[in-house]
């Protein structure tokens, strides 16, 4: 039922509908120049079964959209929700560049930030040097097949190379954490 508050537009209504989605949360993991990188990310699925397909969501100017582009590959990190997943979260939210978040201070933007620093990961060889978290749900190592265009974002799909299930428990969603990012 549409509750038709005053000034409300209908693009005020698609976005807190969209916003209603639940999605999992994930940690995206890339590499560069030998260094591991990892961001958060929520829009990601599987997209076909032969081949198993991923498909994940990226700004244009993401840096890890950068380091997928260079050599191909790709982690994707699904968080526990039991355990340490919501402090993981956490710790990813801040992008690797903190110029990228508009109205910082020019010393506050000039901070570079080690999202990997102190968490316990090893580096995938199928998907060369990008990080697998320890205390991960799930991970799935991936090859990048296509960059397609999608609006705002680029959709990465990746041929799933390898994936396993690493602990119990259930997936930390955004219906959990309370985070939106649709809309």
């Amino acid at each position: 039922m549409n509750i038709g508050r005053i000034g409300r537009t209908e693009d005020d209504d698609i976005r807190e509908a969209l916003q209603e989605f639940p999605y999992g949360i994930y940690i995206i993991g890339t590499t560069r120049d030998g260094r591991p990188n990892a961001m958060i990310a929520d829009w990601v699925m599987q997209v076909s079964f032969e081949p198993r397909l991923i498909a994940v969501g990226f700004e244009r100017d993401s840096s890890s959209l950068a380091r997928i582009r260079e050599n191909g590959a790709f982690t994707v990190n699904l968080l526990n929700r039991e355990g340490n997943g919501m402090a993981l979260a956490r710790g990813f939210v801040q992008p690797a560049d903190a110029s990228k978040v508009r109205g910082r201070s020019n010393q506050a933007a000039a901070q570079q930030h080690d999202k990997l620093a102190g968490v316990a990961h090893r580096l995938s060889e199928r998907a060369p040097g990008c990080p697998i978290l320890d205390d991960a749900l799930a991970y799935a190592e991936c090859a990048a097949e296509q960059f397609v265009d999608a609006g705002d974002h680029v959709l990465v799909l990746g041929r799933v190379l390898y994936a396993e299930v690493l602990n119990s428990g259930e997936p930390l969603t955004s219906t959990f954490t309370g985070w939106s990012y649709g809309g």
